[in-house]
Order: structure tokens, then sequence, then C-alpha cells
């Protein structure tokens, strides 16, 4: 596992963003072919670290002068695929066509020098220099102790935080919110914890000591049924991540395995069905069967697109997974409209 670090100017703020929503970083031509930079591309594999440091102070300093710097925001993202090159439109600055595919794991505020070390903050201050270029972190240790440190930050694990609204009101009864994307999503550690899984609950079910199933109804001790995402998380972006509207109560009596896997999934219409994943097992059959034809309460005109996901890529055998994370929106097939399913 390798690390690179990547400077973001204050005047980049929006690319920033854009870039954290959709999971994507790239950059110009000439930035990546500047000295080491085509090797620390293409030696960019998945599963290692990009740190992004915005808004620092200036970089025409001596070496080793940023070692006590602050940046204003420090991104983690984990490299899901190689480096590739496309000019589709993703900045309107510019095309940045040099872009690799990221899991945005963390996004934190005001990170001294201190937590991530002499070595990182040089990678940093050298980024900058090179309009960005990403540069290697010479420190195997940094991620350890950039989790030590937020770790140790008052309230950082589960620490309460305001729900916003993106598109209505933030109230219980509106479901079209999102966790704010400046909170913590993961630990950046070898075996990544998930770190909104004690917040999407306490959003979603008020700290309530008993729950109701959005799948078979039954009301169960909250124990036993999980916060878990319509849209698989592992291909969900960021602000799909944190929607909760792509969250719902699922027992581990069988519901929550059975959609996770994709055996049952739910119609627009909000009906629950079996697969046909689900009906290829005769045993597992029996127990899809007693779902079928209920009504999942999770299913709203705000949750409908990450429905149509499930049932479109992770019911089907043959199609499973095939959608990129950063894709939104609802989703379109080629294949002809199953009688209650999605428009697909």
């Amino acid at each position: 596992m390798s690390v690179v670090a990547v400077y973001v100017p204050a005047a980049s703020k929006r690319n920033f963003q854009i870039g954290l929503r959709e999971s994507i970083w790239g950059w110009k031509h000439d930035t990546a072919a500047k000295a080491e930079t085509p090797q620390v591309l293409a030696g960019l594999k998945p599963g290692d670290y990009v740190l992004f440091g915005h808004r620092g102070p200036n970089a025409r300093v001596p070496q080793g002068q940023w070692a006590d710097a602050v940046l204003r925001e420090l991104a983690v993202a984990q490299v899901t695929g190689a480096v590739y090159q496309d000019e589709a439109e993703v900045w309107p600055d510019d095309r940045y066509p040099v872009r690799v595919r990221l899991n945005i794991l963390d996004l934190e505020a005001t990170v001294a020098g201190g937590q991530l070390g002499d070595a990182a903050m040089e990678a940093f201050r050298l980024s900058a220099n090179k309009q960005g270029a990403p540069v290697p972190v010479a420190d195997p240790e940094v991620m350890t102790r950039l989790v030590d440190s937020i770790e140790h930050q008052p309230g950082a694990p589960g620490a309460t935080a305001p729900v916003v609204g993106w598109h209505g009101p933030s109230s219980p009864q509106n479901q079209d919110r999102y966790l704010e994307l400046g909170d913590n999503l993961d630990r950046p550690v070898v075996a990544l914890a998930r770190r909104e899984q004690a917040r999407l609950r306490r959003e979603k079910f008020n700290g309530r000591s008993s729950i109701r199933c959005d799948l078979c109804g039954r009301e169960l001790p909250q124990g036993l049924v999980r916060a878990a995402h319509v849209r698989k998380r592992s291909q969900s972006n960021l602000e799909q991540r944190s929607h909760l509207a792509n969250v719902m109560a699922a027992c581990v009596l069988g519901c929550d395995a059975l959609f996770e896997d994709g055996f049952i999934r739910v119609s627009s219409e909000g009906v629950v069905e079996v697969s046909e994943k689900g009906a290829a097992c005769t045993d597992l059959l029996v127990v899809a069967k007693t779902l079928e034809g209920r009504r999942c309460t999770a299913h709203t005109p705000e949750s409908a697109e990450y429905f149509d996901w499930h049932w479109n890529n992770w019911s089907v055998p043959s199609e499973a997974g095939a959608v990129q994370a950063g894709d939104a929106g609802r989703l379109s097939a080629q294949r002809a409209r199953s009688p209650g399913g999605p428009r697909r």
C-alpha cells in the first residue's frame, strides 16, 4: 500500500467539491507529464491512498517549513482502479483528462501538520509547487498516525452532528436528507471501519429500543435490525452513502442477507418480489416466498432510485454490480420491463 499527497489550492474549491461528490480526480496533461509524476501515476493501484490537502499556507517556502502548517480541509481517499484518460466533462473550468476513480473515505476540517507528520506535510508542499501533482509520502506510518489523531479529537468517532436537508427541510418526516458531507464516513485503517454506521442508525432510528423491519414488518429488538444501504454501499459515492433515503431497516432474521445478496428485490410500486437469483435455489425460495407481495415501507419517492438500482444491477446474476459508483439518478437498461418492476 502506498500513500500520495495531492494539494488543492483555495481557488479550486469548486473542483475539489465536485471531485469528492463524483469520487474522481484528474490532472492536466502537462501536470501529469512533469518529472517523476508519470511513474507515480502509473504506480497507483487499487487500495492505495490519496490524501487531498485543501487551503494551506504559502507553498513558496524552503523544505521543512510546512511541518507545522494547517490544512483547512483534508480528504482521505482510496484508489479503486488504474489511472486512465477521459475527456468527458466533469469539472467546469477544464477537462483534467488524466484521471483516477476513488472511494472517498474521510473528510476532516482543520488538520495540523503534527497530525500527519513531517513527511506528509513536505509532500503536500511539493505538490502545491507542482500544480497539484501527486507526491509520494515517504512515511509508512502516516495512515496510522492520522487515524490516531482523528480518534482522539473531541467526539470524533460518533459525535452528534446536524443532519442537513439538501432538497428539503431537516425533519423526522422528510427522508430526503443526508448526513453532512463534512462528517467522517470511514476511518482510514487497513480494515476499514464504517464510521457512519452509528450515525446512520441514530438519525434513521432515533435511538428506539425496538425497530420494525421495512421488508418483513416484524417489530424486533434494535440489535436484530441493521441500518442497511439500499444501493450497495460499495457501489455508492459519498453523497449516496450519506443520503438517509438510501438506508432502510432490515432484520438479521433473513431480510438483510436476502436483500443484500439480491435474492429479493423491491418493485417500482414498492412491493417485495423474489428475484431470478432467489428462484434458482429451492430451499432459499421457500424462505423468500414468505416476503413476496409485502409492501416495503422504506420505498418512497426519495428512495425509489436506489431500489431501482438494486433491481437493475444486483438481483440479476449476469449483471450484478455492473454500474460505477459515480452514476446518479434513475438507471435504465436495455432489457424489457418485468411486471411490477422498475422501468428497465
